[in-house]
């Protein structure tokens, strides 16, 4: 059976359990959206489901939910913001938010955050910089974890290190998000916790040998995730983990060598209109031959055509936004418990 649930009401869901939580309505409205927008995306594992630790960390008091951000730095084109431990989500969206007011001054805007919390879904942020035409580079990391592991070594240092760009077309933008590892941390839990293996040899155990069986991240001692291109050619993923970790810790002056123990994120965002360069007509020029081109390209499999970063991803966005959301069945069961003790009425399929 084919369960979907109404992106409304899932939204509304979520943002009363924040509400419950203590969290102040305009950040768990944001929290909210940006979850249920990276459901709707397909990216099940940083959707609804990162809405359970969260509302641990609030339990706890890991996550602030009231307050503001403190800019550290501001030169005009470049800001320092300190997050508090603020709420990811309503951080990063405030952060594009405050950028985009000087976009017409300056072209080109970074951001860079310390201590926020954890952000979620990279890619639900793109289109808030591509609808107004702008490119948008978005990077996270978490000084405070370690689960992948230097190229030729075994001991872990890095997190997956996410990258996301989005760049504006004449029709649907192109949207990358991917990790700087194979694989996620959410998604070698989630299959960890089924007992599924891994659809490859994503990991390597402690001994440093491949193996597609997540239980080798939870090991003592732990094995680790590979970086992208695996144990052949883990060296680029290694290069472009360590280039997030520059552009995200590094700039922020906070990251691993404090030996932080808190759950957060470092964040770097970076706003680029193409009007301030060869200007916007022939940016958008360039950015359509190249999706036409690789569109037209002969496909190998006749029936699997060429597909551009985020194509997928809108087409489930703009199916789920008609249609309902598809959830992994474990996540309305996870938040079950908190909605009965706040007397929450639970979504209902469609």
């Amino acid at each position: 059976m084919d369960t979907r649930y109404d992106c409304t009401q899932l939204i509304s869901f979520a943002t009363k359990l924040m509400l419950e939580a203590g969290m102040e309505a305009e950040k768990a409205i944001d929290v909210a959206n940006i979850l249920i927008e990276g459901d709707l995306m397909g990216h099940t594992t940083h959707g609804l489901q990162m809405l359970i630790p969260y509302l641990k960390s609030m339990e706890s008091g890991e996550m602030a939910l009231s307050g503001n951000y403190s800019v550290i730095k501001d030169t005009g084109n470049n800001i320092v913001i300190e997050g508090h431990f603020l709420p990811g989500p309503w951080l990063v969206k405030t952060a594009i938010e405050k950028a985009a007011t000087r976009m017409q001054e300056h072209g080109v805007v970074t951001m860079a955050i310390t201590h926020s919390h954890h952000i979620a879904c990279l890619q639900a942020y793109l289109p808030l910089a591509t609808s107004q035409g702008w490119m948008i580079t978005l990077m996270s990391s978490d000084p405070s974890v370690a689960t992948v592991a230097p190229f030729g070594g075994k001991t872990p240092l890095l997190t997956p290190n996410p990258i996301a760009v989005g760049i504006p077309t004449s029709g649907t933008p192109i949207l990358f998000d991917f990790c700087t590892s194979i694989t996620s941390n959410g998604q070698c839990m989630r299959s960890h916790k089924q007992g599924n293996p891994l659809p490859g040899e994503w990991i390597q155990n402690a001994d440093g040998q491949a193996t597609s069986d997540p239980g080798a991240l939870f090991t003592s001692p732990p094995g680790t995730i590979y970086p992208v291109g695996g144990a052949s050619y883990g060296h680029k993923g290694f290069a472009l983990g360590l280039w997030v970790e520059m552009m995200t810790a590094a700039l922020t002056g906070h990251g691993r060598s404090e030996s932080p123990k808190k759950w957060g994120a470092s964040v770097y965002i970076q706003l680029m209109d193409p009007a301030a360069f060869g200007g916007t007509e022939a940016f958008i020029r360039e950015s359509d031959f190249l999706v036409h081109a690789s569109q037209a390209s002969e496909p190998i499999a006749t029936d699997e055509p060429v597909r551009l970063p985020g194509e997928m991803a809108w087409k489930r966005r703009k199916d789920q936004l008609e249609n309902g959301i598809r959830l992994h069945p474990e996540i309305l069961g996870s938040l079950k418990a908190w909605a009965e003790k706040w007397h929450i009425e639970m979504p209902e399929s469609k």
